[in-house]
C-alpha cells in the first residue's frame, strides 16, 4: 500500500541541499544511501573544509588568539574529524591534505578579512514549504548583516559557479530573501567568488527536483523495488570502494 507521504514512507524526514544534489547527480547512490541503508565514507577533503572554516570563524570573531591556538583550531579540528570517522591520520592521503591546511587557511583568511565579523556561524535553517510534506534543513557557513557567504575549499580554481552550489545557495536565499548570497571558492593559492544572481529561479529549479523525487518515491514503498529501476554508476567519484561492495547486496544481478 502506498503512503500519502512518500518521503515518510521511506523514512526521509527532511530535505537538504546535499540530498537534493545527490539525487540529481546519482539517483542510484541516493537510493542506496537514503533508502537501502548504505553507509558512505567521508573523504578527507571534507575535513579540510571543516577545519579551515572552524579556524577562520575563530579569527573573524576578533578574539586575540595566539598563533599556537590558531594552529590548534586548524589542525586539531582536522585530526578530530579523522578520529571521529575512523580515518588514519598517518595515511599518506590524509597527511597530504593536512600539510596543505595552512595554505588554504591563509588564502581564506585574506579573502574574508574585509567582510567584518559574521553575526552567525553554521547558522541552522529549517523551514517548511507549503507544496512539500517535509521541511528543508541546512547550515549556513557565515552570515553577515546583509550577506551570506558559503566557503568551499577546492583543489583548483573553478571557471564557473557550480550548478549544485547554486541550488544549495538558493535554499539559503529562500530562507533569507533579503540577503545577497555568495559562494567563495578557496584554493591553496587564491580565492574566487560568485554571487547567486537568480535565487528565485534557482529555487524553482530546486522545487522541480523535489517534486520529481517525490513522484519517484511514490511509485513504491519498497526501497529495493525502487533500486531495481536504477543502475549504479561506479565511474562516479562519489562511489567509494566500500560503498561499491555494499551495493552488491542491492544490485546483485
Amino acid at each position: 500500500m502506498k503512503s500519502n507521504n512518500p518521503f515518510e514512507a521511506h523514512n526521509i524526514d527532511h530535505l537538504s541541499p546535499s540530498k537534493i544534489n545527490l539525487w540529481v547527480a546519482d539517483p542510484a547512490l541516493f537510493v542506496g544511501t537514503y533508502l537501502c541503508g548504505m553507509k558512505g565514507s567521508f573523504g578527507v577533503g571534507a575535513f579540510r573544509g571543516t577545519a579551515v572554516e572552524y579556524a577562520l570563524e575563530k579569527k573573524l570573531n576578533k578574539q586575540d588568539y595566539p598563533q599556537n591556538a590558531m594552529d590548534e583550531f586548524l589542525y586539531g579540528k582536522f585530526d578530530a574529524e579523522c578520529v571521529e570517522h575512523n580515518i588514519s591520520i598517518d595515511d599518506d592521503k590524509t597527511q597530504k591534505e593536512r600539510s596543505a591546511l595552512e595554505l588554504y587557511y591563509n588564502v581564506a583568511s585574506e579573502a574574508y578579512e574585509d567582510f567584518g565579523t559574521p553575526t552567525h556561524y553554521q547558522q541552522k535553517i529549517y523551514f517548511q514549504h507549503e507544496d512539500l510534506p517535509i521541511p528543508f534543513l541546512g547550515y549556513i557557513d557565515f552570515m553577515y548583516e546583509n550577506t551570506i557567504r558559503d566557503l568551499k575549499t577546492v583543489g583548483a580554481r573553478p571557471s564557473k559557479f557550480s550548478e549544485a552550489h547554486q541550488r544549495q545557495l538558493a535554499v539559503y536565499s529562500y530562507a533569507y530573501p533579503d540577503k545577497d548570497i555568495w559562494c567563495d571558492y578557496v584554493t591553496k593559492r587564491e580565492a574566487v567568488s560568485f554571487k547567486l544572481q537568480n535565487p528565485k529561479e534557482k529555487f524553482q529549479e530546486v522545487m522541480r527536483i523535489c517534486f520529481g523525487l517525490q513522484k519517484f518515491l511514490s511509485i513504491s514503498n519498497d526501497a529495493f523495488e525502487l533500486a531495481s529501476m536504477l543502475h549504479p554508476n561506479y565511474d562516479d567519484w562519489r562511489w567509494s570502494e566500500d560503498m561499491k561492495q555494499q551495493s552488491t547486496k542491492i544490485w546483485s544481478n
